[in-house]
């Protein structure tokens, strides 16, 4: 139950975090990185913007959360509970920001979701029996990024961010279960966590993929981007099998191609 409370805790405080980036970045309008004189501007706004710094509390504490569960739970386990944050993003964007939802950018987002859940709870369900690689399948797909900045800056997103939560999973596994009942050894841990190399690296891996978000966001809707970014947990659970070591079985790759299907109608 306790695991539970922390994953419905971790949806929702991503959900905000993003609605509140987005809310402010569509206030700014879009970002053209390529001109450094632009840059000064979005520093201060970004610096000093309240629906930005309300933003970033809500990551900050989502980041919290996120690092407790993974050193609780398999990392492509807690990323396909994580899968509720797609469904909230459309539905908070449309509530929120009043974005328009289309149907088929619904489909996209049940699709994508379905593909993510299957993910996580095909543990107990499949034997991963054959080694499977979908590396050719997913370097076709890649190819399409290039058509539009919005995707080429989803890929960026996508590889910092996977590599992010590679780091932090494993740098977590070092230093082991966050003990909530004890203070003292809390924060031994929390020390533990700053010096840890491989926690210093996935900050900084996701630091890119959050400026890279909050680019985006500034000409693209959140629950079209947030839907997207499910390339990430493809890249992550392809990294937890051959970097973490992790089971991934059958069924994993089966919500794989859901994932993949869904990004696909979400164009």
């Amino acid at each position: 139950m306790a695991n539970l409370i922390l994953l419905f805790l971790l949806n929702i405080t991503q959900v905000l975090g993003d609605i509140w980036l987005s809310k402010a970045m569509k206030q700014f309008g879009e970002v053209n990185l390529v001109n450094s004189e632009s840059w000064i501007p979005l520093i201060i706004y970004l610096l000093t913007n309240f629906w930005i710094w309300l933003g970033v509390i809500f990551l900050m504490l989502s980041l919290g959360l996120y690092l407790t569960i993974i050193s609780k739970l398999d990392l492509s386990y807690v990323l396909s509970m994580h899968s509720l944050t797609y469904l909230l993003n459309a539905l908070f964007a449309w509530l929120i920001l009043d974005e328009t939802i289309s149907n088929i950018r619904l489909i996209g987002t049940l699709i994508i979701t379905i593909g993510v859940l299957i993910v996580g709870l095909s543990k107990s369900l499949y034997e991963d029996r054959k080694n499977h690689n979908f590396n050719l399948a997913l370097l076709g797909f890649s190819l399409s990024f290039y058509q539009s900045k919005t995707w080429l800056a989803i890929a960026i997103i996508a590889l910092a961010d996977s590599t992010g939560d590679l780091c932090l999973a494993r740098g977590m596994k070092q230093i082991g279960e966050v003990n909530l009942k004890s203070i003292k050894s809390l924060f031994q841990q929390i020390g533990e966590i700053i010096i840890n190399p491989l926690i210093i690296v996935g900050v900084f891996c996701q630091t890119i993929a959050f400026l890279s978000f909050i680019s985006v966001l500034s000409w693209a809707d959140v629950s079209f981007v947030r839907p997207a970014t499910a390339l990430t947990y493809v890249c992550s659970i392809l990294g937890a099998k051959f970097w973490l070591r992790e089971k991934v079985s059958l069924g994993r790759f089966i919500g794989i191609i859901f994932i993949v299907i869904g990004l696909v109608i979400n164009r």
